[in-house]
């Protein structure tokens, strides 16, 4: 079973560059940081243009920055820049329509992932890049004390 990273790797570029903000930051680096192919991630950058989150420039100082503010900026707003919306999905599954579990199981796991996907949309529209930086900033703190504590 395949599952898209484009919401991951998106997510990523961004809190890279919230990170990075007032600096212009290469695609190249943000690759090494998210272990990812820099072409790929300038497909997902050209998205984010479009959407008017990023702004690139060309040249010796060119790079990649932060449009606007990451407060402002949800994970619903980077989902509908990049067109990941279908976030829990029925696989093509012919069931038998003879069997009482195989004529109905399409139609309940229709509804049921139609509820996950708006309790999920709206999670999505409440966390911002910003929450995710700070989220990570919590975690890296907390890493760093743990080990400080175990080296003692």
């Amino acid at each position: 079973m395949s599952r898209s990273t484009r919401l991951s790797t998106a997510a990523h570029i961004m809190m890279y560059l919230a990170w990075n903000e007032g600096d212009r930051v290469r695609i190249d680096d943000i690759a090494k940081s998210a272990s990812a192919n820099p072409s790929r991630l300038r497909q997902l950058c050209s998205l984010l243009s479009q959407a008017g989150f990023i702004r690139s420039f060309k040249g010796a100082k060119g790079g990649i920055e932060l449009a606007i503010p990451p407060e402002q900026i949800s994970l619903y707003d980077l989902c509908l820049a990049i067109d990941d919306l279908n976030f829990f999905a029925l696989t093509p599954h012919m069931a038998n329509r003879e069997c009482p579990i195989g004529k109905t199981i399409g139609n309940i796991l229709d509804q049921l992932y139609h509820d996950y996907n708006n309790i999920f949309t709206e999670y999505l529209r409440q966390t911002t890049v910003m929450d995710l930086l700070d989220m990570s900033n919590e975690a890296n703190a907390a890493s760093l004390s743990s080990s400080q504590t175990l080296s003692v």
